[in-house]
């Protein structure tokens, strides 16, 4: 009963195999099925482009954002740690005996230079924030002056503050990269329409890696609990499929229709594979 489960059953079904770290690791423990689970992320991948529009973003525009994010973090920190190193470089001068005026008047040079806007920089976009790093690479390339600077200002790791700045740079050729393969992605998924003939291959892909391992759990020797663990929820919800499918009027086909999807292309693959118990890919 397996082909007669929703669009949103069968994401919410393999979503732990896939995405929780605790039930990914109980899976790939399993012999029989570990190797399988590349075939069941690309099954999860292909059921997600075709779930209704009201679900949010695929699986691979979620990984991108939290991609984009963590960088994003990163570059935040590294332009504040640049910034106020400079700022902290600048005290130190002054609270020399006697104090360094000369090179405490270079910061003051140079922070307006890293930082025209401050560290406002740090709540643009992406995009922006590529932009200025950019800004930043060429400044050092035509004013070799400020990288000799910076390299004089000491930083973790026995490193120097030219160092950092090198780091924040690659930083914002990161985001343009991630930003670019966002936009790729976006305008791909735009024009790939969800028609009755992709349901219908993503159910029969989804439905054939789920039975496979079913199978396999069949043959495995693992504890019974973790067999368990992956297959309990799988059986139970194919059980009440069969019991949603069993209710229908004598000679009716039950409609599976879900709020949101076209209910033609869930449509065909229930009833052109209830009279022989195959799916149609």
């Amino acid at each position: 009963m397996l082909k007669h489960l929703m669009i949103e059953e069968m994401v919410a079904l393999v979503s732990p195999w896939v995405e929780n770290a605790q039930r990914r690791r109980l899976f790939l423990s399993i012999p029989e099925i570990a190797g399988l689970h590349p075939k069941v992320v690309a099954a999860h991948e292909v059921v997600l482009a075709v779930r209704p529009s009201k679900a949010g973003p695929s699986g691979k525009m979620s990984a991108l954002n939290d991609e984009l994010a963590r960088v994003d973090e990163r570059h935040d920190h590294l332009a504040k740690a640049v910034c106020w190193g400079i700022d902290a470089h600048r005290e130190h001068c002054l609270g020399e005996d006697p104090p360094d005026r000369e090179r405490a008047a270079t910061c003051d040079q140079v922070q307006p230079k890293l930082f025209p806007g401050g560290l406002n920089i740090i709540k643009a976009s992406p995009t922006a924030e590529a932009g200025n790093t950019a800004r930043i690479a060429r400044l050092l390339d035509e004013e070799t002056s400020i990288g000799e600077f910076l390299k004089g200002i000491p930083a973790p790791g026995k490193t120097t503050l030219l160092h950092t700045t090198q780091r924040w740079i690659k930083t914002g050729k990161e985001l343009e990269a991630i930003e670019h393969r966002r936009d790729e992605l976006a305008a791909k998924e735009k024009t790939a329409p969800v028609t009755r003939a992709t349901i219908a291959a993503a159910r029969s892909q989804w439905f054939r890696v789920v039975s496979a391992v079913l199978s396999n759990l069949e043959l495995s020797d693992a504890p019974i609990e973790a067999i368990e663990t992956i297959r309990g929820p799988v059986l139970k919800a194919s059980e009440r499929a069969g019991k949603r499918y069993g209710g229908a009027p004598a000679g009716e086909a039950p409609s599976l229709e879900e709020p949101g999807e076209p209910a033609a292309g869930e449509q065909e693959v229930d009833e052109a594979g209830a009279g022989d118990g195959e799916i149609v890919s």
